[in-house]
This record gives C-alpha cells, sequence and structure tokens, in this order.
C-alpha cells in the first residue's frame, strides 16, 4: 500500500474541503444566478431583503472574469403601479442598490433598477435566464427648455371651479391616475421614458406628498388624434385639449370610478407652445404637455400645476457648500433638480387632491 506523503493529503484534503462548500452553497442557491428569479424568491419571505446581483467584467478585463456582485436591497413595494403601452403592467419597488437609492421595475422577464446622480441616469436591466445585466449611463443635461430657458408661464388659476378636485363618493377611487400620451415622434421606448420621467416622481409623490393613496401612471402610443397632434404654435394644448377630453382609456379600471386623471402629452421637440417647454390648462386643472427634451422635471413641473403648485412656492436649496438644486417648480430650466417639490407646493397639492380628507 503506497503512502501518500503530507503534502498530497494536504492538497487533497483542501480540494474537498473547497467542492463541499461549492456544494453547500449551489444547494442553499436553487434558483442559480439568474437575477431575476432571485428578486421574485425573496418577495415571498417578505421585505426588506437583501440578494447579490451579478456585474458585467469590467472594461479591459480578460474573456471569462466575472466581476463582484452588486448587493441589492429591497427596501418596499409601492403601492402605486404603472401600466406600459402594450398593455403590461409593472410593479415598482424602493430599492437601494450599490449603495445608491433607486426604483426598481419589475415588468415580464425583465428588472430595471434606475438611480440619478446628478445629471446622469444609471440604469441596470437584468433579463429572465440571463446573469450579466446591461448597463446604461445615460446624461440628463440635454437642451435647454425653451429659447429663454424658462419652462413655462403660470397656467391661469380659476379658484370658484377648480379649487380642489371632485370629492370622491362612497366605492369610488382616490387615487391618482396620470394618462402619458408619448408623441409618435418620440423614440424612447417605454422603459426609458418611465424611468427617466415617472419612476422617480411616481416614488416621491407616495413618500412625500400624497401617502394616502396610490399614484398610477399609464403610457399611451399610437393613438390617432392623441398621440400625433402638431404641436409649438399658441393654441396647441387647447386643440390637443379637444380631443383628450372625449377619450375614454380602455384599460382603466371600471368596477370603480376615478375622480383624480391628469392627461399628458409628451413631444420630442424643446418646445410645445412659443417659449414654452411645457404648459397645463389651469392651475389646478387636469390637462397638459411637456417637451422631453430638456430637463426631466418638466413633466413632473406641469402635472404639479394641475394639482395646483406654484413657481412663486418654488425653493434653491443648498445642498454643499458650493452646489445648489432646484425644486421641480422652479421656473427656470434647472441645471440640477431636486426631484422634490418644496414643501409650500406640497401643502398646495395636498390641499386640491383633498389630503386625507376622506371620501
Amino acid at each position: 500500500m503506497k503512502i501518500m506523503d503530507r503534502g498530497r493529503l494536504r492538497r487533497s484534503c483542501l480540494a474537498l474541503a473547497f467542492a463541499s462548500a461549492s456544494t453547500l452553497a449551489a444547494s442553499s442557491n436553487p434558483l442559480g444566478p439568474d437575477t431575476v428569479a432571485r428578486f421574485d424568491a425573496v418577495l415571498a419571505g417578505g421585505l426588506p431583503a437583501t440578494i447579490a446581483t451579478g456585474q458585467p467584467p469590467a472594461l479591459g478585463s480578460s474573456p471569462g472574469t466575472t466581476s463582484p456582485a452588486g448587493e441589492l436591497t429591497i427596501r418596499t413595494r409601492l403601492a402605486s403601479r404603472a401600466t406600459f403601452s402594450d398593455g403590461a403592467a409593472a410593479e415598482l419597488y424602493d430599492v437601494r442598490f450599490r449603495g445608491d437609492d433607486a426604483v426598481a421595475v419589475r415588468r415580464g422577464d425583465s428588472l430595471r433598477i434606475s438611480s440619478i446622480d446628478g445629471q446622469v441616469m444609471h440604469t441596470t436591466a437584468f433579463t429572465s435566464g440571463h446573469e450579466l445585466p446591461i448597463e446604461v449611463h445615460t446624461p440628463l443635461a440635454g437642451l435647454p427648455a425653451s429659447e429663454s430657458d424658462a419652462l413655462d408661464e403660470e397656467p391661469p388659476r380659476d379658484p370658484d371651479e377648480l379649487s380642489a378636485d371632485p370629492v370622491a363618493d362612497e366605492g369610488e377611487s382616490r387615487d391618482l391616475h396620470v394618462l402619458a400620451f408619448v408623441h409618435d415622434d418620440v423614440v424612447l421606448d417605454d422603459d426609458a421614458v418611465f424611468e427617466r420621467f415617472f419612476a422617480w416622481w411616481v416614488k416621491r409623490m407616495e413618500f412625500d406628498v400624497l401617502e394616502d393613496r396610490k399614484v398610477h401612471v399609464h403610457l399611451r402610443r399610437t393613438i390617432p388624434g392623441l398621440t400625433d397632434p402638431s404641436y409649438g404654435y399658441k393654441g396647441a394644448l387647447f386643440h390637443w385639449a379637444r380631443a383628450v377630453r372625449e377619450y375614454t382609456d380602455p384599460h382603466l379600471p371600471t368596477s370603480a370610478g376615478i375622480r383624480s386623471i391628469r392627461s399628458i402629452l409628451l413631444v420630442k421637440g424643446r418646445e410645445v407652445e412659443p417659449r414654452a417647454a411645457g404648459i397645463a390648462d389651469h392651475q389646478p386643472g387636469s390637462l397638459a404637455m411637456a417637451s422631453i427634451a430638456g430637463s426631466i422635471v418638466v413633466p413632473a413641473h406641469e402635472i404639479g400645476h394641475t394639482m395646483g403648485a406654484s413657481h412663486d412656492h418654488a425653493e434653491r436649496r443648498f445642498t454643499g457648500p458650493f452646489s445648489t438644486c432646484d425644486t421641480i417648480m422652479y421656473r427656470v430650466d434647472p441645471t440640477v433638480p431636486c426631484k422634490a417639490y418644496s414643501l409650500p407646493n406640497v401643502r398646495l397639492i395636498r390641499d386640491t387632491m383633498r389630503y386625507k380628507r376622506g371620501y
């Protein structure tokens, strides 16, 4: 019988231990390396929960090289929802990803995580059956909102007729529904439109502004008369308003009436009307148009007007010794948006929407 020397014996034991540990790790993660599957699995166990996600190899790395996992903490599921133009519903989550606050959108076989750092949007897209995600980093500076750098003019006020949304009757929904009609000239897909202009806004609305209800966004495309109108001239909103008021959305819930609906048209061009990146019908009101060529806050700015928010109550906030950000209702195209309404504008929105005042 051949006697194994001590060195070979030690190497064999280490190899056996490593193999056992690998087998144990694999058995404790039966879902394998699929991040989307792991995401879905932890939801059943309750939130918050944390999972590791794969990252693409670093630039210049050798083929087959793996990158360290990025940590994803799912803090809570938002009560608000979104529907895309294909009719598919999306669930939204408040998450922390690689150390940054973010929003996760789970739809179909995809999981997309987006965060905004200054004027850059970071998007990580996972797909079922694939571990390595697609990473996209999009500059958001864009063009100035309009030739005057002003987002819009303050819309007319009608305090007698439009002081607040109608009181919901018993059985009617008091949730806010935003119908976002995407103009035919917009080349961004639904994922990009929602992440840039709505995902972060829905999260802020649910957490900071209207905690007493849900805020749903519904993307709509390719509807003759609604997504193909001309614009850029005085009266464009008025002419579009006649078409949208006759529209009945086939996908909105019919089991209960909906009292709070805002409709907005998103366009590619810099100006929806002369010298204006956006426009709302009244303050408060129900209709708006917004350019997506400039700041990411333009749609939120115009929807804010329809909920009673005003330029006069916007703020420029100091975020550091040499840095500032502008709240959503700031009249001039913000260099760095705060992605939040000022507290005075939050109060105006709550008054309009009858915040915590029951039915």
